[in-house]
């Protein structure tokens, strides 16, 4: 009885460009070292009636060696070399993309001023594109120490050469930050937690109002986290003067750590 293949290996190798049958298939070749068809579906598990066409379009990729004869053997070219192709392939292929992607210069009669992100990634990487290019003033309210955390030391840079507010609904979460926090009021920390919109909670992360130009709102909804970005001087306004109203409300407690 042969052991079964690792699925985090086909799961590699389909990032790669194989599919799952040809992951497993050339898997199970590197395991037998020279195999036949049926040995490789007996191994695999791959489908007999497809296994043979698999490791013949295999062969086309450079992947698998092929032995004439009655039966037809099989052979796994060595990962090493398979893998260390595949990485230059990559590599080329992917700054070629690049620079052919910093040429396209279409004209856009209209950018929309609201966009909205999806992805970790995308989030932290337009949080920070605005840190750096804050200038005068910027307004930050976060409910998460660790996604603030994140930008730490971005926000130690801009204390030397902009106006820095720092908001929280609660000191006792902020207090290993290097910043002299203003904590809002119980019951606005705890409408800003608990929202709540077709069922679904969503919770303030963190909210972010560059030079009164440009503001970002990081939530989460559910178990997923989204940001919207505003580049719209009028809307950013709108949002300063409620900020200012909140103060002066005394939703936003002037304390410091």
């Amino acid at each position: 009885m042969y052991p079964a293949i690792n699925p985090g290996l086909v799961s590699n190798l389909e990032k790669l460009g194989l599919t799952e049958n040809e992951g497993k298939a050339y898997a199970g070749l590197v395991s037998l070292k020279e195999a036949t068809a049926r040995e490789v579906h007996e191994l695999t598990g791959v489908p007999r009636a497809k296994v043979y066409d698999i490791l013949k379009t295999l062969s086309r990729k450079g992947f698998v060696e092929v032995r004439q004869g009655s039966p037809v053997y099989f052979r796994a070219v060595d990962p090493k070399h398979v893998i260390g192709r595949i990485k230059n392939e990559f590599f080329t292929c992917a700054i070629e993309a690049l620079d052919q992607l910093n040429e396209l210069s279409y004209e856009i009669p209209r950018s929309s001023p609201v966009w909205c992100i999806q992805s970790e990634w995308g989030i932290r990487k337009r949080v920070r594109e605005i840190l750096y290019n804050v200038r005068e003033e910027l307004i930050v309210f976060s409910t998460n120490p660790e996604f603030l955390g994140e930008f730490e030391s971005d926000l130690k840079k801009l204390e030397k050469n902009c106006r820095l507010i720092l908001i929280v609904d609660d000191l006792n979460k902020f207090r290993g930050m290097p910043f002299d926090f203003t904590e809002t009021g119980k019951d606005f920390g705890d409408f800003v937690r608990n929202m709540f919109i077709d069922g679904v909670q969503y919770t303030e992360d963190c909210f972010m109002i560059a030079d009164g130009k440009e503001s970002i709102a990081v939530h989460s909804a559910g178990n997923n986290r989204e940001a919207v970005v505003i580049r719209l001087p009028v809307v950013c306004h709108l949002q300063k003067l409620i900020y200012n109203w909140l103060v002066e409300g005394g939703f936003i407690i002037d304390t410091h750590q």
